[in-house]
């Protein structure tokens, strides 16, 4: 019986999630390469929303996951002096719209490790670190053709589909579009760095956000007894934390662009930032998005999937639209193969790589474009305009009026094709 040889490239959440659910195609031989030397346990809190949850119950790590939830009870607007200015509690109820605080915290690495051992315990799937892929090309003009990949390490192999789940700055959307190709990438005018820093006793378990004069936000959230997680996020002065390159060097910027500012326990924190070891898991980006022309998220036998193909920026729904995608295309995918098995027709990927970008396109909304200037004011009256707004808002308990910010929950029931069966055995 013929297989199906397939690169997944980026072990985040979008491949090991896709490699998961392909592994369930008996035929389907899986690798999945990632440029780190090992599986990346670091990164901030995120969470699950609507059909996130329905595909983590799916795939069966609800219990794993609950097992390490952040337990955040709710988000805090608080000023300069740490004083309270909203709050909006967590929903926990499993009914309705989450708050800002999702039934589902949990940290990137503890959720990426559920996903990559979840998927690796499968007798079909591979992983391989400390590589990269450094050229693909594909037989044209061939339905069902392969793709020729170079590594990073001189070898080569081909596979009869490669799927680049590497993030917005995809190597793989690269190669797949050639050089010539505009860069797809938009600039969402914000400035994002987090890092780690030893806690105190009277950190709140609480998420807090402290605006600040000059379009600038810093946040906390403690995950454990021992660490908190510090925000910096900036849409102004960028300049040079843009550039910075070694650890170092972006240390040395974020600490210059909100050195002085009027911020609840910032000094304590940009001592942290440039002095506890804890803060050398610092990560800073400027905040993109993702837009390739309808019908090119994929080409041939190369299909991109998650924040390469269409990257949405700190908008809340992230980890979840990685979670539908790896769920439908791993679907389309199998559907179609299934197909070619028991009629004895031609494979025909780039029909499933076309039916999961028509279902998924529609889903995909850009933060808007307005955002950054209204959650960071430049100035002492914009912030009380929109500290009290959001007061106003949270004593009212009119959450509507919020829902532009987050992504649509809809009910936990399955929104898409049972690909797999498996919709009454979780009850979905």
């Amino acid at each position: 019986m013929a297989s199906l040889k397939v690169l997944i490239v980026g072990a985040g959440v979008g491949g090991p999630a896709t490699a998961y659910w392909l592994s369930k195609i008996p035929q389907c031989i899986i690798t999945v390469v990632e440029v780190s030397p090992n599986l990346r346990a670091t990164g901030q809190q995120i969470d699950l929303r609507g059909q996130g949850i329905v595909m983590m119950k799916m795939m069966g790590i609800q219990e794993r996951v609950r097992a390490v939830l952040c337990r955040e009870p709710g988000t805090r607007i608080i000023n300069s002096k740490g004083q309270s200015q909203a709050y909006m509690p967590a929903n926990t109820s499993g009914q309705g719209r989450q708050s800002v605080t999702s039934e589902y915290e949990i940290m990137r690495g503890d959720l990426n490790n559920i996903l990559f051992e979840e998927s690796q315990k499968k007798d079909n799937v591979t992983y391989v670190f400390d590589r990269s892929i450094e050229n693909l090309t594909q037989d044209e003009g061939v339905i069902g053709g392969k793709v020729h990949v170079t590594f990073s390490n001189g070898t080569a192999e081909d596979y009869d589909i490669v799927i680049g789940a590497d993030g917005v700055n995809s190597k793989t959307r690269s190669l797949m579009l050639g050089p010539s190709f505009p860069d797809p990438r938009r600039k969402l005018g914000v400035h994002v760095a987090f890092f780690t820093a030893p806690t105190i006793k009277s950190d709140p378990r609480d998420m807090t956000i402290c605006p600040m004069p000059g379009g600038k936000v810093m946040m906390t959230r403690k995950d454990s007894p021992d660490n908190i997680r510090v925000y910096f996020m900036a849409r102004l002065g960028c300049g040079k934390a843009d550039e910075a390159r070694t650890l170092s060097e972006k240390k040395a910027a974020i600490a210059a662009m909100f050195r002085g500012s009027d911020g609840f326990q910032i000094d304590r924190f940009l001592q942290n930032l440039e002095e506890s070891p804890e803060a050398d898991d610092l990560y800073c980006h400027h905040e993109m998005s993702v837009r390739l022309p309808e019908g090119l998220w994929s080409r041939g036998q190369v299909v991109l999937l998650g924040d390469a193909a269409n990257g949405s920026g700190a908008n809340g729904w992230g980890t979840t639209s990685a979670l539908i995608q790896a769920y439908v295309l791993s679907g389309e995918i199998a559907t179609r193969w299934e197909e070619s098995q028991q009629t004895g027709t031609v494979w025909k990927f780039q029909e499933a790589a076309q039916e999961f970008e028509r279902i998924i396109r529609p889903i995909i909304k850009d933060s808007p474009e307005f955002l950054p200037k209204i959650t960071l004011p430049e100035t002492k009256l914009g912030i009380w305009f929109v500290v009290n707004l959001l007061w106003l808002i949270t004593t009212l308990r009119v959450d509507k009026i919020l829902s532009f910010l987050l992504p649509s929950e809809g009910e936990q029931k399955l929104e898409y094709k049972d690909y797999f069966g498996l919709r009454s055995q979780y009850g979905v």
